[in-house]
């Protein structure tokens, strides 16, 4: 029999875990054992990375013998995002929901959402079934995964929070995304994950004689040659040039998010800014970074706030990047409120902005309103901003032989891969991403935010500065490698040099293109291959 009718062939099938028990395990217990599996492979925990390759061979193996496909999905999808999002659960007291008892419910009900994309998942897994045989479903197992993860990444609903080639963050992998970006991490994982579920029969087998299948002989060859392009095409990532770099430093201001609102506490707020950003200039520091929303106000509506910022950035004599609330009246004389950022110079000018383009859906904004205003009136406790222009960079030190051209990604920006490519197309050399995490509380959550600000250094070629409230914080070079950090909670200074990145790295340049048209090669031959061993049958 030749490879290609090897490859299609549904009778080569063998159950990968029918040597090991004489009665197949519950599908959903599979499913469910997966779920869990690939949570262990993500941040915060270390060394366990490589976990999603079993947990996706798991998966992909329950898919081919389930009386439900779709089921397998969805359970799945409940165990992994119950157990990744967990800390939902545990909001602390200023997360901004409008009763307490909402908590859980929207917790739940964010946890279901995610797992919807596992159920559409399992049903396409399904209807390949049906028409391919559980072979043909393994061979398309991994470009249905890739499109269901690209799938989690657009749209104001697009959830992409640890994808699968997040859990390559705490090993020396994680700079190939700089290839393919997070989704052709992810395609690599699952190609890898199918060849596993294809050879655990042969492995199993003890001994006896067993007939490779077409997708045992295929999907090893082409997890191998998949890892081999990513590396190859990281490989030609230039490394940072001589380009003279410029002193930055992130404050983490560890500010009570309860106390900045309330003037009878704003002390609370200005003080720790204030000697931190001191302590940063007496460093060395060029460019300084506050938090998301550092200043509690609509900073240019507010005299005392903006004369101590600009006082801050004046006596210190540094550029100063802060994010605040911003109002203004838009095209139709309505009231717009930002989630805005500004740029100041040394001598207390704001010399550009930015303002949060996409927002948290129900936290920051109810979504949808373009089709249906009056869905804003729903009060969750949603902030009700107004979406900003996608980042465009903005230079610090425009006149000096350090300028440094950064864009801004504000808090939930950073776990969306086209915001960081856009802007590094538009000519940033560095991102600075400002957050405010302190409702996510001392959990898992602000690691794992934390963590996937890393993998936008890595597909871009561009350093990234991160300043969040309360933590984490930290510097990265240009391959996401930390040059500077700080922990969860407490007040700190994290200060580095930061050289202009050089955004030329193939994730850059081509986006998803390479990762499509390769998988889209890829089922063609499956499908083509297919069709010809069913020409070939025997009526």
């Amino acid at each position: 029999m030749s490879l290609l009718r090897r490859i299609a062939a549904p009778a080569a099938f063998t159950d990968p875990l029918a040597a090991t028990r004489r009665r197949p395990a519950p599908s959903t217990q599979l499913a469910l054992a997966a779920g869990v599996l690939a949570t262990l492979a993500m941040p915060p925990l270390r060394g366990t990375g490589w976990f999603v390759v079993p947990a996706l061979a798991l998966l992909f193996g329950a898919l081919q013998r389930a009386p439900s496909p779709a089921r397998v999905g969805w359970w799945f999808g409940v165990a992994h995002q119950g157990t990744l999002l967990h800390w939902l659960f545990l909001l602390g007291p200023d997360a901004t929901i409008s009763s307490r008892w909402l908590i859980p419910a929207a917790a739940i009900a964010a946890i279901l959402y995610a797992a919807t994309y596992y159920l559409l998942f399992g049903w396409s897994a399904g209807l390949v079934r049906r028409r391919l045989g559980p072979t043909g479903l393994l061979l398309l197992a991994p470009p249905l995964w890739t499109a269901m993860e690209a799938l989690r990444t657009v749209g104001e609903l697009g959830f992409p929070w640890c994808l699968s080639g997040a859990a390559w963050l705490q090993t020396p992998l994680y700079p190939l995304a700089a290839t393919a970006g997070e989704l052709g991490l992810g395609a690599a994982t699952a190609l890898t994950a199918a060849a596993l579920a294809a050879l655990v029969p042969a492995v199993l087998a003890a001994g006896r004689p067993v007939r490779p299948t077409g997708a045992a002989l295929a999907l090893p060859v082409a997890a191998a040659a998949a890892w081999l392009a990513l590396g190859v095409g990281a490989g030609g990532v230039p490394t940072a040039g001589r380009a003279p770099a410029l002193r930055v430093a992130a404050v983490q201001a560890d500010v009570s998010l309860h106390d900045k609102w309330f003037d009878a506490t704003a002390k609370s707020t200005t003080e720790p800014y204030t000697e931190l950003t001191a302590a940063a200039a007496r460093e060395g520091a060029d460019l300084v970074v506050w938090a998301e929303t550092a200043v509690p106000a609509y900073l240019l509506q507010d005299k005392r706030l903006l004369a101590w910022v600009r006082a801050v950035a004046d006596t210190n004599d540094v550029f100063l990047y802060t994010g605040y609330p911003d109002a203004a009246l838009g095209a139709d004389n309505r009231q717009e409120r930002t989630n805005a950022s500004g740029l100041f110079d040394p001598d207390g000018r704001l010399i550009d902005r930015y303002a949060k383009h996409h927002l948290l859906p129900f936290g920051e904004r109810m979504p949808f309103q373009r089709w249906l205003p009056q869905l804003g009136k729903l009060d969750l406790g949603q902030a009700e901003w107004t979406p900003g222009r996608s980042p465009q960079p903005m230079t610090v030190a425009p006149d000096s032989l350090r300028a440094l051209r950064i864009a801004g990604l504000i808090c939930y920006e950073s776990i969306f891969p086209s915001l960081a490519r856009q802007a590094a197309r538009d000519g940033a050399q560095a991102l600075v991403n400002i957050t405010n995490d302190g409702w996510f509380g001392k959990t898992a959550g602000p690691v794992q935010h934390a963590e996937m600000a890393r993998l936008r250094a890595a597909e871009t070629g561009l350093p990234v500065v991160r300043c969040a409230n309360n933590g984490v914080s930290f510097i990265t070079d240009g391959h996401g490698a930390v040059r500077a950090r700080a922990g969860l909670g407490g007040r700190a200074v994290v200060a580095a040099d930061v050289a202009p990145g050089d955004a030329s790295t193939p994730f850059v340049r081509h986006g998803h293109v390479p990762l499509a048209f390769a998988l889209a090669v890829w089922t063609i031959v499956v499908l083509a291959a297919s069709l010809r061993a069913r020409r070939r049958e025997p009526a």
